[in-house]
């Protein structure tokens, strides 16, 4: 009677050690399976997301630089607060080549190393107001962003512009003052 209590407890104590194993086994599994789908679905956002420059004008002595961009892609691009915008060029000042990583604004008129969109179109060549979505670039939507500089870009330099929306895809445009 007793070694069949001694069996007992025996197998008792190996199930419940099996369980424990199995349980620290699955854990890690299901959260690499989780990171596996994240990667796969962040992966196919960045591939149906391309960008288009369209122009780039320099206004205000410098100051200002208004750039239209276009997504040709299939994603809807939604959170500004998440892109980034960064200009290289030469200023007036003559302290030489300038690198400035812009702070996004919802000011209609950013201040200076800030950018804003100002507007999201059908058309941003003739201001054509987009009618689906607002605030939303849709695909095959225009958008129209508004940096502000300071020191001001030289006159007749060879500059660049860079967006990442947030998914990290980028497009770039170079542009004269």
């Amino acid at each position: 009677m007793s070694s069949l209590v001694i069996a007992l407890v025996s197998v008792m104590v190996i199930l419940a050690a099996m369980t424990g194993l199995v349980t620290s086994f699955t854990g890690p599994q299901a959260q690499i399976g989780e990171t596996v789908r994240e990667s796969s679905d962040l992966y196919g956002d960045i591939t149906r997301t391309e960008l288009t420059s369209l122009s780039v004008s320099v206004i205000s002595a410098g100051a200002t630089v208004d750039w239209s961009a276009g997504n040709v892609g299939q994603t809807q691009l939604r959170v500004f607060e998440d892109w980034d915008v960064v200009i290289v060029y030469q200023d007036s000042a003559g302290s030489g080549l300038q690198v400035q990583h812009l702070t996004y604004t919802t000011n209609v008129a950013p201040s200076a190393g800030e950018w804003t969109v100002t507007g999201v179109y059908r058309d941003a060549g003739t201001l054509t107001a987009e009618v689906f979505n607002p605030g939303i670039v849709d695909p095959g939507e225009e958008f129209i962003i508004r940096a502000q500089l300071s020191p001001v870009i030289a006159s007749s330099t060879t500059n660049t512009i860079t967006l990442a929306v947030e998914n990290g895809v980028t497009v770039s445009a170079q542009f004269t003052n």
